[in-house]
Formats: C-alpha cells, sequence, structure tokens
C-alpha cells in the first residue's frame, strides 16, 4: 500500500506540467491575429507550429535517452518561462514583432516536445508497470483538462489584456519546475561504451522499431486515422459556419461539448484495457470513427454534431493510452526517448498531410461529401488493420494490464 502511495504521488508530481498547458495554447490560437500584423501570419504562425515537430523531434529522442532526464525537464521548464515570460515582456511593452514571436514560440514548442518526451521516457522508471494504465491515463486526462479549462480561460484573459494568458502560462510553467523538485526517482540513463553518433543511435532505435511487427503495423494505421480526423476539425468548421452561416461561437460549443468526451475517453481507459485486447480497441475504434464520421455528414445541429464528436474523442482518448501502455511496456528503457520520437514523427507527419489534403477536399467538394469521402478511407483502413496479422494479436503485456473489476456477487 505505501508503495502505491509513493507511486500516486511522484506520478503528481511528474504530470505537474498540466497547469499553463491550456493557456499556452489558447495565447499560441490567439497569437496570430494580433493587431498590427499581416493577414498571412496565421499560415506562418501554423507552419512554425509543425517545425519543431519535424526538426526537433527526432534530436530530442536522442538527447532523452542520453541525458539525465529530471534534468531534461528542468532546464526545459526554465526555458520555457524565459520564453513565455519574453512573449508576454515584449507584448505588454509594445515591442513585439511577428518575428520575434513566430522565433519564441517555435523555442516554446521545442522545449515542450523535449519536455513530453523525457516525461514519457521517464513514467516506466517512475511507475510499477501495473501502474502504468494509472499513470498514462491520468496523464491524458491532465491535458486534455488543460485544453478544455485552459481555451476559455484563454480568451477572457486575453480580452481583459493581450499578455495575460502568457503570464499565466509563464506561472504554469514556473509551477511544474518547482514540482521536479520533489521526483526522487534516479532518472538518469545508462550509457555502455563510447558515446556514438546521434544517427547511429537512432538507426538502433529504428531497427528495434522494425523488429515489432504490431508496432511496425499499427503505426502507419495511426497516422492515416490522425489524417483523416483532420477532415472532420475542418468539415466543422465548413459546415457550421460557411455551410449554416451560425457564428463562431458554435465551434466554441462543439468542441467543449467533444473536449468533455476525451476527457471522459481518458478517464475510462483502464477499464477498456481491462476487457478488450489492444486490437479489439483499434480495429473496433477505426470501424466505430467511420459509422460515426459518417452520422456527422447528415447532422446539422452544433449540439448533434458535438455529440457525435464526443464519442469520436471517447474512441481516442481510450485508443491512445492504450498504445501509451503498449509502447512504454514493450520498449527498452534505454530506447524509450527514440522510439518515442520517431512514432510522435510519424504521426505529426500524417497529422499535417491530413490537415493539408483535408483543406484541399473541403475546397473542391461541400463538407457533407467530404466527411462521407473521409468515412470511407476510414472505414478502408479499419478493413486494412483487421487483415494484418500482427494487429490482430497485439496484446498490451500481462505486466502492465490493469486487472479487471471483480465480477458482483449473485443475489441469494
Amino acid at each position: 500500500m505505501a508503495s502505491g502511495c509513493a507511486a500516486k504521488a511522484k506520478r503528481a508530481r511528474l504530470t505537474a506540467a498540466a497547469p499553463g498547458r491550456g493557456a499556452v495554447l489558447a495565447a499560441r490560437r490567439r497569437s496570430a491575429p494580433l493587431p498590427g500584423f499581416p493577414g498571412r501570419a496565421k499560415s506562418r504562425f501554423l507552419r512554425i507550429l509543425f517545425l519543431p515537430q519535424a526538426v526537433v523531434q527526432l534530436p530530442a529522442g536522442v538527447l532523452v535517452d542520453r541525458w539525465d532526464r529530471r534534468a531534461v525537464m528542468r532546464w526545459c521548464a526554465v526555458g520555457r518561462i524565459l520564453a513565455l515570460g519574453a512573449v508576454g515582456g515584449t507584448l505588454a511593452l509594445g515591442v513585439l514583432g511577428m518575428g520575434l514571436l513566430l522565433v519564441l514560440i517555435a523555442v516554446e514548442v521545442s522545449l515542450a516536445i523535449v519536455s513530453s518526451l523525457a516525461e514519457r521516457a521517464a513514467v516506466r522508471t517512475v511507475v510499477p508497470g501495473e501502474q502504468l494504465p494509472a499513470a498514462l491515463s491520468q496523464n491524458e486526462a491532465r491535458g486534455r483538462i488543460a485544453g478544455l479549462l485552459g481555451g476559455p480561460a484563454g480568451t477572457v484573459l486575453f480580452t481583459w489584456t493581450r499578455w495575460s494568458p502568457f503570464l499565466a502560462a509563464t506561472l504554469g510553467a514556473l509551477v511544474a519546475a518547482v514540482n521536479l523538485r520533489f521526483i526522487r526517482a534516479d532518472l538518469r540513463t545508462e550509457h555502455q561504451g563510447p558515446r556514438r553518433a546521434p544517427h547511429r543511435d537512432l538507426t538502433d532505435a529504428l531497427r528495434w522499431l522494425l523488429g515489432q511487427p504490431a508496432l511496425r503495423a499499427t503505426l502507419p494505421v495511426v497516422a492515416v486515422s490522425t489524417a483523416l480526423l483532420q477532415v472532420v476539425m475542418q468539415g466543422l468548421v465548413v459546415i457550421l459556419v460557411k455551410e449554416q452561416g451560425l457564428p463562431e461561437a458554435t465551434l466554441g460549443l462543439v468542441f467543449g461539448i467533444s473536449g468533455c468526451g476525451g476527457l471522459l475517453g481518458a478517464l475510462s481507459a483502464r477499464r477498456f484495457m481491462a476487457r478488450l485486447p489492444l486490437s479489439v480497441l483499434l480495429i473496433g475504434g477505426l470501424a466505430l470513427w467511420a459509422a460515426l464520421m459518417t452520422a456527422m455528414a447528415w447532422t446539422r445541429g452544433p449540439v448533434q454534431l458535438g455529440v457525435l464528436f464526443a464519442l469520436m474523442n471517447i474512441i481516442g482518448a481510450v485508443f491512445g493510452v492504450a498504445t501509451a501502455v503498449y509502447q512504454v511496456t514493450l520498449t527498452p528503457a534505454e530506447l524509450q526517448g527514440r522510439v518515442a520520437a520517431l512514432s510522435g514523427l510519424v504521426v505529426a507527419l500524417g497529422t499535417t498531410a491530413g490537415a493539408l489534403c483535408a483543406g484541399k477536399l473541403l475546397e473542391s467538394y461541400r463538407g457533407l461529401l467530404s466527411l462521407l469521402v473521409a468515412a470511407g478511407l476510414m472505414a478502408v483502413t479499419a478493413t486494412v488493420a483487421s487483415l494484418i496479422p500482427a494487429v490482430r494479436k497485439a496484446r498490451i503485456p500481462d505486466t502492465a494490464r490493469p486487472a479487471a473489476p471483480p465480477a458482483s456477487p449473485p443475489d441469494t
């Protein structure tokens, strides 16, 4: 019991970076259209947000597997405090230009990527195997709570004064940096032999990843499904704002409802994992996504669309936690950062490609037809996944599988 309580305390301290994440996201969203910036700022801003995903991921994975992961998280927290504070300070002084804003946001996003990889790699050291589902579920839930509450909070703060969301995010990063001091576990990595070139370390991780049939087959499936989900994200904007003529505030209602679904999925992921194998969660989730996307194509009310999107987010959160537990459990401790970086890069490329293709699709066709096309492709993805033996046989190792709740005794 004592060890379980200690592990819970360590989990809470390790994932303490959640405060301020939502404010950061809201601040990023509200930064592009600041007065005095050119109209093309939004496209530049989106490219800057993706650039670290493409450039920083792999070097960050090597760094996380070489250095003390607690020190990496600590220095990233310090860097984020400085970057966010610089944005808020220069904005308050009225000297923030577009170039400086993009540089500072790119630095903050890059440090967040490195810190996230270090945090995920450290979870296996901090938390016993049987408690990994609980740890990663709570981590997912914290992120979704931050996104759910941070958006409205950031909007309110921005309305009050433009620099206040960045101040809130800076304070959140400061709290996270302080809480890192309470982690007592040894997060240093062991090195054997001389240190090699980074590309050789990445080659080792890639070779190991390609040698895992389930991970090798699942990653492309996840990347394709993530790309198709971008059609839903952008399609909701087209259907509600452009086709139905509803105010943009309606999108806040839809995404708020869907965010509650994601939070529910994160909190209930352990129950699904205890009852269903990973293959059923993946293949069944893809099939349900296809059905829900079809239903969304024929739905018009914002509340109804929000509920359907919430159901999709429940599935996505459950699957996200399950695949994270599977990967963390299967990956050797010395490869955690690099394997997570390679996986993250594949998913990020899928997301970016999906966003670009979704824009072209929605420009050429209406929202209804675009959603039907995406639903059909999602059904094809589910069918292909069901035909891959490695995906059908994928199972979360018993050491990380949550125990099913005991059955209630029969009435006598």
